[in-house]
């Protein structure tokens, strides 16, 4: 098996989390500013509505990538998992078949030896 370098570490996993705080805490420092800027009521409900259709499509492709990611993450690990698989069987097959034809010339000695002593004592 490879080396610990294929598995993610733990900062690569956080790094949805890490998204989402960072677009929270855009939107409510936008929020904040936009409350604390001098615009008119009507002005301000069209700015945050506004920002949220985009922040929503912002969000949405983060979360369209990630799940992407996370597909080709598992189709990587099922192919792996499928080609280790699949040497071991390999290896487990040659192993056999190397300790059958071991087995196998033991047994033809064995007979052999047997025949012969059997021979000596007639």
């Amino acid at each position: 098996m490879e080396g610990s370098s294929q598995y993610r570490s733990s900062s690569q996993d956080s790094t949805g989390s890490k998204l989402i705080m960072f677009v929270g805490g855009m939107a409510v420092g936008y929020v904040v500013a936009t409350l604390l800027a001098p615009k008119s009521g009507r002005e301000v409900r069209s700015s945050l509505r506004d920002y949220a259709k985009n922040t929503t499509g912002t969000v949405s492709g983060a979360v369209r990538n990630a799940v992407g990611a996370a597909r080709e993450a598992t189709r990587t690990v099922t192919r792996r998992m499928a080609d280790a698989m699949d040497q071991s069987k390999e290896k487990a097959r040659y192993t056999v078949e190397e300790a059958s034809a071991k087995v196998a010339a033991a047994s033809k000695s064995a007979e052999e030896l047997a025949r012969d002593r059997a021979q000596g004592y007639q």
